[in-house]
């Protein structure tokens, strides 16, 4: 008979299914440049990633910073600190980040979330535009509808749909050819201002809205107020969200990447760590409990004594790194496990693909108070027990 899985797996696992074989190009780097066409989906990551060929799938990037100037044939997810699109895409682009600049003709959807936003003139939209940041300027052509939330908008482009901007400040010196909604402390409309057809507005106070080239019916609307007042209020609270929200987009895509150097960088380390938690699941469990509780009293004894303080620095710096790092560890080991008792023959693509959504469902968990985190703390202790019994395994064999 097998061995049974132990409780922790099959809490961790339950509802999710293998996923199928993808076929994907997987690279990470701390400087990484494409410099050769990549013919099917790419999941990319690095400090700086620099794209100058073109992507036939998706495209799926994170980096401090990400430039774009080759063409994707497909969607595009992206978060970085700095990103900058310069090519086309040909379906949707969903980016975040703090200084987001595109410069491109988007065949699908854009949505962005950043500090700064920067939608270039020559941009054009073929979809809906979604824009949620701080300093927002829109210079593009929208074919569909335009919606915009930020503490300060500038819109200088063209709009064929629906627009919707609502701001701390709202500066209209472009073409807004469908009905027009503009709400903020702040409104001004440039020299080049054209509403075509009609504008609802609302202004602390009931000012009249006057331009040189309105069409339609200009209607001073109270009932947009306390959507405005939400929007202003929160405007100021924009770049923060904008933030967290690529933070988040880069936190699960540098687990996407670290998960990724793991596969890469270890051939047989993993799987023998996934055959000891299989076999020993309970005495890795102690094992991996005693190194969280008895690593930082060891480094403490070390730090106290002057020729062992050198020692003792290099154990806290390794437990911090398990710390950062335990649950994409953990993730790529079970998704091992998963393999091995399954008697799974998978590629890498698969067990990375395993082994992010088993990450994910660690980070859930991990916010459900009590029950999660004793899940959460128990799943992160076999693996560790297991890697650390298989480490010192090698370890006494080299001997």
């Amino acid at each position: 008979m097998r061995r049974p899985l132990p409780l922790i797996l099959g809490a961790t696992l339950l509802s999710l299914l293998a996923l199928p074989a993808l076929a994907a190009t997987l690279q990470g780097e701390e400087n990484l440049t494409i410099t050769s066409p990549i013919r099917d989906n790419a999941y990319l990551a690095g400090s700086n990633v620099t794209i100058d060929e073109p992507v036939s799938g998706d495209l799926l990037v994170a980096g401090g910073e990400v430039t774009v100037n080759a063409g994707v044939k497909q969607d595009i997810l992206a978060g970085a600190g700095n990103l900058y699109i310069e090519n086309d895409v040909g379906g949707d682009l969903r980016i975040a980040g703090g200084q987001v600049r595109v410069h491109s003709t988007v065949h699908g959807d854009l949505v962005v979330v950043g500090g700064t936003i920067d939608i270039r003139e020559g941009t054009v939209v073929e979809g809906d535009l979604l824009v949620a940041g701080g300093d927002i300027r829109i210079a593009g052509t929208v074919n569909g509808t335009t919606y915009a939330r930020g503490g300060n908008v500038l819109f200088s482009g063209i709009t064929k749909g629906k627009t919707d901007l609502r701001a701390g400040e709202v500066t209209v010196n472009g073409s807004v050819d469908g009905p027009a909604v503009l709400a903020g402390k702040k409104i001004a409309l440039g020299p080049q201002a054209k509403l075509m057809s009609g504008v609802r507005y609302w202004l602390p106070k009931a000012q009249p809205l006057s331009g040189k080239q309105i069409q339609g019916e200009i209607m001073y609307d109270p009932s947009l107020t306390n959507a405005n007042l939400e929007s202003v209020s929160e405007a100021g609270k924009t770049g923060f969200v904008a933030a967290v929200a690529g933070i988040s987009i880069i936190v699960v895509l540098s687990a996407a990447l670290t998960i990724l150097l793991l596969l890469l960088l270890s051939k047989t380390f993993f799987p023998d760590a996934a055959r000891s938690l299989l076999r020993h699941p309970w005495s890795n469990l102690l094992y991996g409990f005693l190194y969280f509780a008895a690593t930082p009293v060891a480094a403490l004894l070390f730090l106290i004594s002057i020729i062992g303080a050198p020692i003792g620095l290099l154990i806290i710096m390794t437990y911090a790194f398990t710390i950062v790092f335990a649950k994409p560890l953990t993730a790529v080991l079970l998704a091992q496990a998963i393999a091995l008792y399954y008697k799974k023959s998978w590629g890498k693509p698969v067990l990375f693909c395993i082994a992010l959504a088993l990450y994910l469902v660690l980070k859930i968990v991990s916010f459900v108070p009590l029950v999660g985190w004793l899940l959460c703390a128990a799943a992160v202790l076999f693996a560790f027990g297991a890697l650390i019994t298989t480490k010192w395994a090698r370890f006494a064999k080299i001997r």
